[in-house]
């Protein structure tokens, strides 16, 4: 199933990054979470194989704030499990939040109906500091 990846900034609800992603089927917000994140990885790994920079990359990631290589010069690769254990505590942090075709979803456990061309948005959540007076 191909779905539509949009990336998003709540400070501003700017578009970072959007892009197309074929995932397998899944019935859960938990399971959706853990393809995500099994894309990503696999993602980085392969971006830091080929580390030369494109037009597009440089405006993608100038978008972000920061433009670089994206290499890793650490050697170890990252665990999958504890990967989806962080993304998983910081859902349920309220860190970002997971919109689908504009529907919110709040709950690991919601059930998805997903089917191609459906668009995914991914908010970042940005805590504040300061004092209120």
């Amino acid at each position: 199933m191909k779905i539509q990846v949009i990336k998003k900034k709540a400070s501003s609800l700017r578009e970072l990054e959007r892009e197309t992603v074929e995932i397998p089927k899944v019935s859960t917000l938990k399971e959706f979470l853990a393809e995500m994140v099994s894309y990503e990885l696999l993602r980085s790994q392969k971006e830091t194989e080929n580390p030369v920079l494109k037009e597009q990359d440089i405006t993608a990631q100038s978008r972000l704030g920061r433009v670089s290589f994206g290499v890793n010069y650490n050697e170890n690769r990252p665990d999958s499990q504890k990967a989806l254990e962080v993304m998983l505590q910081d859902f349920t942090d309220g860190l970002f939040r997971v919109f689908i075709n504009g529907e919110e979803y709040l709950k690991l456990d919601d059930t998805l109906h997903m089917e191609d061309g459906d668009e995914v948005v991914f908010i970042r959540l940005v805590m504040l500091a300061g004092r209120m007076w």
